[in-house]
């Protein structure tokens, strides 16, 4: 794949030529959201009206580990007229809600915030959410408390699992009995078990067809963070109502943590942030660590068999851009499909570590014809 990137008005252009045919993303450098701790995973929904789109996103809002919070992460809500614009949900004063049009995180309310089940105590994140019949439907990332002893099979040191809630206004939500996927036998103190096949997280979740489709990320020894399935034809909230729809040892694709599905036709679109990103041996920045994972697309006929496309390049003024979330929309009179996503901090001037923290929420966008 080769990369042009030439400035028009407020974009950026960047042509990836893959197999002869073009496919051009405009990038617009403002920040939709910023001055966060550390924040990602924007998934963005148009709902009518004059505020038109709403936008849930999770993290650190004013400081480390939302010291003020239940838990660790929360899942946080803006709102816009134009996706470029964007205004922070800050709670309710005498009844009246309240938004921050300053980008203060420190005057931003979570509006999913981590319980007192042990395995939804810790980490509340990875919103995607549906809009059907005028009620919002929740998947999200929820996890046990982390600070247990290192247990074999279980590498990030906690009980990861996929929880639904549902709400009548996107802001005040109703968590589900039981997650909408765990992995059996799973408990606040698992035992070990080295070759565990788990944690089922980071969801995307779609109603189609009659039927929830959810597809997830999850932990293979020897094969990493891979791509899976699940669905579900009753009622959302029913604790045992999402089934995977194949072999968790079969994957549908290996290695791609933070999956993003949208259907444009009859085509399924694959986003994720998976390893194996590379650039000019000569260029005088190795792509290393976190810099290996970038923004990669993958496309399919019914959403299980997917072929990979070429790697999206980082922005010119960042490390790595991770966790993208998708928006199919008309505006300007044409329809675009979005792509929203997060600026990884990267390496520093000051003492050159590299730092994970997720800086600023961005866009970049396609026509479709």
């Amino acid at each position: 794949m080769s990369t042009r990137i030439v400035p028009i008005g407020m974009f950026l252009i960047a042509s990836a030529l893959s197999h002869g045919q073009a496919a051009e993303w405009q990038r617009d450098p403002t920040p939709l959201v910023k001055n966060f701790n550390n924040m990602y995973q924007p998934c963005v929904v148009e709902v009518g009206g004059e505020w038109r789109y709403r936008m849930w996103f999770f993290g650190w809002a004013a400081d480390y580990s939302n010291t003020k919070m239940p838990g660790c992460d929360a899942i946080f809500l803006a709102r816009s007229k134009d996706l470029r614009r964007w205004e922070v949900y800050a709670g309710e004063q005498s009844g009246q809600r309240r938004w921050d049009t300053t980008m203060n995180p420190r005057l931003w309310v979570g509006v999913v915030v981590a319980g007192d089940r042990w395995y939804d105590c810790w980490h509340n994140g990875d919103p995607s959410v549906v809009l059907r019949d005028g009620r919002y439907y929740m998947a999200y990332s929820a996890t046990s408390n982390p600070h247990m002893p290192m247990v074999p099979g279980y590498p990030g040191q906690m009980v990861q699992c996929i929880m639904g809630a549902t709400s009548d206004d996107g802001i005040h939500w109703r968590k589900t009995s039981a997650p909408l996927l765990i992995r059996a036998g799973d408990r606040k103190n698992p035992k070990p078990e080295p070759e565990r096949i788990g944690d089922f997280h980071r969801p995307c979740l779609r109603w189609e067809g009659g039927r929830w489709r959810l597809w997830f990320d999850y932990w293979i020894p020897a094969k990493g963070c891979c791509l899976g399935y699940a669905e579900q034809s009753g009622e959302f909230t029913d604790p045992a109502g999402f089934h995977v729809q194949h072999d968790v040892r079969a994957p549908l694709l290996e290695e791609w943590p933070n999956p993003e599905v949208v259907k444009i036709g009859s085509t399924y679109h694959l986003f994720g942030d998976p390893p194996g990103y590379r650039t000019d041996p000569a260029a005088p920045k190795a792509m290393t660590g976190w810099t290996r994972r970038q923004l990669r697309e993958a496309v399919s006929s019914d959403g299980i068999h997917w072929q990979r496309l070429p790697f999206i390049a980082p922005d010119p003024d960042t490390d790595a851009c991770h966790v993208p979330q998708a928006l199919v929309t008309e505006t300007e009179g044409r329809k675009w499909l979005y792509l929203f996503y997060s600026t990884q901090v990267g390496h520093s001037r000051h003492d050159g570590k590299y730092y994970h923290e997720y800086d600023r929420i961005r866009a970049m966008r396609r026509p479709l014809e």
